[in-house]
């Protein structure tokens, strides 16, 4: 069966310069929790989620993008357009969207599809032909294939609640008992059907072991996460910073990397630093946006820059996001 056989194809879609009220319209009407943006030619450019909307509205973004405006305005009055285009209802789907969405193929095996869903947690999976979009496969419609001839309209998407995996998911499916005899003249346990119970029990195996790892990671993420929301950039703490950029200065570099952490620790996961947009720094919490402050402060006046970028896209997501201090030409 391919993802062709179980895709969804009455599917809700937004271009990149899609007003926000227009996504947030689409989303509630559909009842979805996510609508795929797409170019000109259909093709898949990102995904708007309703966390992306909601995390425009939180209240630590917007007192610190009232903090940066104040700062910007330096006591003077703002143009009343550029207030109006900072405005988190004036935004656009592509200015919030994810890049690289997860897609495949839609002659693509329904087993990698669900191996895919499994292996990057995710809700669903775009569908493309040709690099259109003309589909979208969710768990539901995974579920739904294991159903023999069911033709029922395929209700529309719904919200996506990410579960971890369980023991029993952890738990490798049965290996059936091989044959009680072997063939006259064969080896016992010798048959091409032994074989593949043997890959199936190391796959199976595979998967618990990559289910562990990344449950591991993911709990590690957590904690740093805490403790940077939590971190404050003392005194000594700072000067430390100071001393490794001159340290480097010296050696001939141009620039030091002060602070690398996961974008979840901004407000809107790092989706300001990736699009950029230059309110990234109203996006910062805890230490990051202490040391983006002392350098607003102390060291800008002086002709220091401070550039932020992501530094990895772990399954086409942001990853890690860095604060670098720059005194290069």
């Amino acid at each position: 069966m391919l993802a062709r056989d179980v895709m969804t194809t009455d599917v809700a879609t937004v271009r990149p310069d899609t007003p926000v009220e227009t996504v947030a319209r689409i989303l509630l009407t559909h009842r979805i929790s996510g609508v795929p943006v797409v170019d000109a030619d259909g093709a898949p450019v990102g995904v708007v989620s309703e966390w992306d909307l909601v995390g425009q509205h939180s209240a630590d973004r917007v007192a610190r993008r009232d903090e940066w405006l104040a700062r910007l305005a330096q006591g003077l009055p703002l143009a009343a357009d550029f207030l109006e285009a900072v405005e988190p209802a004036s935004r656009t789907a592509g200015e919030l969207a994810h890049r690289a969405p997860i897609t495949v193929a839609d002659d693509t095996d329904l087993a990698e599809v669900a191996q895919l869903v499994i292996d990057r947690r995710i809700g669903r999976v775009f569908v493309t032909r040709e690099g259109r979009l003309v589909g979208v496969v969710s768990r539901r419609d995974l579920v739904r294939a294991h159903i023999p001839g069911d033709e029922t309209d395929r209700p529309a998407e719904p919200v996506d609640r990410t579960v971890p995996p369980t023991r029993a998911d952890l738990a490798p499916p049965p290996v059936p008992a091989a044959p009680s005899a072997a063939p006259d003249g064969a080896e016992p346990g010798l048959s091409a059907g032994a074989f593949r119970r043997l890959v199936e029990r190391a796959d199976a195996d595979q998967r618990v072991h990559r289910l562990a790892v990344e449950r591991a990671r993911e709990e590690e993420r957590r904690r740093r996460i805490s403790e940077l929301a939590a971190a404050s950039l003392d005194e000594a703490s700072w000067r430390d910073l100071l001393d490794r950029a001159r340290t480097a200065a010296a050696q001939g570099e141009r620039e030091l990397l002060l602070l690398r952490f996961p974008s979840d620790l901004c407000t809107d996961r790092g989706r300001a630093i990736n699009a950029p947009d230059p309110q990234w720094p109203t996006t910062l919490r805890g230490i990051a946006a202490e040391i983006f402050l002392r350098w607003e402060r102390e060291l800008k006046p002086v002709g220091f820059g401070l550039t932020a970028q992501i530094l990895d896209f772990p399954g086409g997501f942001p990853g890690d996001a860095g604060l670098t201090l720059r005194w290069g030409g």
